[in-house]
């Protein structure tokens, strides 16, 4: 999956390098408003796409000792600097050339080539699109696609899958915005055009920061944390769990911590009332009996939650302590 999202990036960052060239051309020549804001909505986007594959590489990093849960919030992290890039230069930079238009208009001095590009732009901002959506198709499942886009911690695709959303949305704007604008002789509506692409973009960037922002201060993970439920509560020898806590340290990299208290006949099996049991083989046989109890459940959560990499179970020991001082 890994290599997939890295593709989709990459394939992003062409197909925005490439438009981004022409808008920027065709607006110096017609002297659209409108055509110089879908420029930066695609410079940020380029620039985004650089910003989220130095975040992947830099996550793929061993643990350290400084780290020893490995690198993968630098994701994140890295994924908000591509959100506030598409808030600082594609939304506020945009509104600013929307309004300055509307207050100092400009004769759009060619309509053909700007649909033009506009066109073109659209059949490459929709290919990718498709694509990223497929991909998207084949990792949710059943999931909705809103749903696992709310979900996910796969930061980097739910970026460019919204990002390549806004540009398709944009450059529909844009069109329209610049064909009214020259049928009518009024620049207003390149400016308002202008407008609306700013605040679509404002609206995704202030969604991606949230997103990263929660993920970057250890939100749990939701759906992991009622399966181990599920698994919890469908075990016939655990009594009773509490302060289950799930931590997100990477799309792939899931840390489970939580209290467990297992059922006395499970951990005294065959030797509750056993005379010849001496008290140092008692407490050995509850340790062993804990432990193969634990890797059980261990296993069973690896199973169902394959993002799960670390396990933490703390067992609770009164019982066992009491009973072995019973026994001796």
């Amino acid at each position: 999956m890994e290599n997939h999202s890295t593709k989709q990036i990459v394939l992003a960052f062409f197909g925005n390098l490439m438009v981004a060239i022409l808008k920027f051309i065709v607006a110096a020549i017609s002297g659209s408003a409108v055509m110089f804001s879908e420029g930066l909505h695609s410079v940020a986007d380029t620039a985004n796409q650089l910003f989220l594959l130095f975040g992947i590489k830099r996550a793929e990093r061993p643990a350290d000792e400084e780290h020893q849960f490995g690198f993968g919030k630098e994701r994140f992290f890295w994924s908000l600097i591509a959100a506030f890039g598409i808030l600082i230069i594609g939304c506020v930079l945009s509104i600013q050339k929307g309004i300055h238009v509307i207050t100092h208009p400009e004769e759009i001095k060619n309509i053909y080539l700007p649909l033009l590009v506009i066109g073109l732009s659209v059949a490459i901002e929709g290919y990718v699109l498709v694509t990223t959506f497929g991909f998207l198709n084949k990792v949710r499942g059943k999931k909705g696609l809103f749903r696992y886009l709310d979900d996910t911690s796969e930061t980097a695709v739910v970026t460019v899958f919204f990002e390549d959303t806004a540009a398709v949305i944009g450059l529909l704007v844009a069109g329209l915005g610049v064909t009214l604008s020259y049928l009518l002789h009024n620049s207003l509506y390149d400016g308002i055009a202008s407008i609306i692409i700013g605040l679509l973009l404002g609206v995704i960037a202030v969604f991606l920061v949230n997103k990263n922002k929660d993920l970057l201060t250890d939100q749990s993970h939701a759906a992991i944390n009622i399966k181990v439920e599920e698994i919890f509560t469908s075990h016939p020898a655990v009594e009773k769990y509490h302060d289950l806590r799930t931590i997100i340290f990477g799309p792939h990299h899931v840390v489970v911590v939580s209290d467990v208290e297992f059922k006395e006949e499970f951990v005294y099996e065959d030797i509750e009332n056993d005379p010849s049991i001496d008290r140092k083989e008692y407490t050995e046989h509850v340790i062993k009996r804990i432990g193969l109890l634990t890797d059980q459940l261990e296993t069973q959560i690896r199973n169902v939650c394959p993002e799960v990499k670390e396990i933490y179970l703390e067992v609770e020991q009164d019982k066992i302590v009491n009973s072995s001082i019973l026994k001796s």
